[in-house]
């Protein structure tokens, strides 16, 4: 169920009246395209602007040329595509915005075995958009329930290490948008039994106290000023495969909100 899995964001650029991004991330678990991909990519809402963020990629071909072959018969053309190992970035535009689109560059920092290698990290395209600057990352962070400080610092890696060509926005914080999205694996701080417990009584939204990715930017340690929108949803890790029934196998890991997918848009103060 690819709805269950994936970060489906429209944001509406104030400040470019009308303008509509789509932002998707989607951990693809080494799998192939197998259904109708259609729902990641916000065609509902007519976006003028489309970004997809893979993760855990078996074939770093498949999921994009798929993403391409949709968008393009809909008018969109991919303006810019970035791939480390097994994580990629791939950003799409309607043809009217193509003469006004410039300044595209890409980065992408190392985090996995001491930022030796690709499979964890974060990659990044950045772009004029009309007279906006406009920075979209999409990154993969450590797993595991007591790896918390690693997540932090890996955010800050990719915060500090990513630099850019154009002189108004040398760094990911300088742009007018920074939009992130990704598997950022940040845990709920309960036990199994409590989280699902919660879930099964409908209170799944209480669990939002005990979240990770919550509790860091309360304290300031990540993700400082950005704005995430409201998660109305249950957990969305870990599901049995193709299926909304939460893990039964025999390791049965316990459903875990924020690990699937986030993200956040931090919108910056000049105009």
């Amino acid at each position: 169920m690819l709805s269950r899995h994936v970060l489906l964001a429209v944001l509406l650029l104030h400040t470019m009246t009308g303008l509509k991004l789509h932002v998707t991330t989607f951990n693809t678990g080494d799998t192939f395209p197998r259904e109708d991909i259609s729902p990641l990519l916000g065609l509902d809402y007519d976006p003028d602007i489309v970004s997809i963020g893979f993760e855990e990629l078996g074939d770093t071909d498949a999921w994009e040329n798929e993403a391409d072959r949709i968008l393009s018969k809909r008018g969109y053309y991919r303006i810019k595509l970035n791939t480390m190992s097994i994580m990629q970035l791939v950003v799409f535009a309607k043809k009217d915005h193509l003469p006004f689109i410039s300044h595209i560059e890409t980065e992408y920092t190392k985090t996995g075995f001491g930022g030796t290698y690709g499979n964890k990290g974060g990659t990044s395209v950045r772009f004029r958009l009309y007279d906006k600057t406009i920075a979209i990352v999409n990154s993969h962070l450590s797993a595991h329930m007591d790896q918390v400080q690693i997540r932090d610092e890996e955010y800050w890696n990719i915060i500090s290490e990513q630099d850019f060509e154009d002189p108004t926005t040398p760094h990911l914080y300088d742009h007018d948008y920074l939009i992130w999205s990704g598997d950022l694996n940040y845990r709920i701080e309960l036990n199994n039994s409590e989280v699902r417990k919660s879930i099964g009584a409908g209170k799944h939204l209480d669990l939002l106290h005990y979240d990770q990715l919550y509790q860091e930017k309360l304290a300031g340690h990540a993700f400082i000023g950005f704005h995430e929108a409201d998660i109305t949803f249950p957990p969305t890790y870990k599901f049995n495969p193709e299926t909304d029934i939460y893990d039964t196998s025999e390791n049965s890991a316990y459903p875990r909100g924020a690990t699937a997918s986030c993200g956040g848009l931090k919108e910056s103060g000049r105009r």
